[in-house]
């Protein structure tokens, strides 16, 4: 079963990790996003009765920790050009 990276974050760097693991969600729906579709993956669970908080979809743990290793490896995301 997939586990959460132990990571420390600042409130930055969270925020770019959220950015990147978002962005990832975007790509792979096509550019059909919907956010209640990663709410309801992400919706705390206790399976097994331990009360240990996961979410309903485990993978969703393993697109946070992508995004995590994405964000340490290329830092915060270009700045988007915007054109007049």
């Amino acid at each position: 079963m997939a586990e959460f990276k132990n990571e420390d974050l600042t409130s930055e760097d969270a925020f770019w990790v959220m950015f990147y693991f978002l962005q990832e969600h975007y790509e792979l729906s096509e550019n059909t996003f919907d956010v209640s579709d990663i709410l309801s993956a992400s919706e705390p669970m206790d399976w097994n009765g331990t009360g240990i908080k996961r979410p309903a979809d485990s993978g969703m743990i393993d697109f946070w920790n992508d995004a995590i290793e994405k964000y340490r490896k290329q830092g915060k995301p270009d700045w988007k050009k915007l054109k007049k």
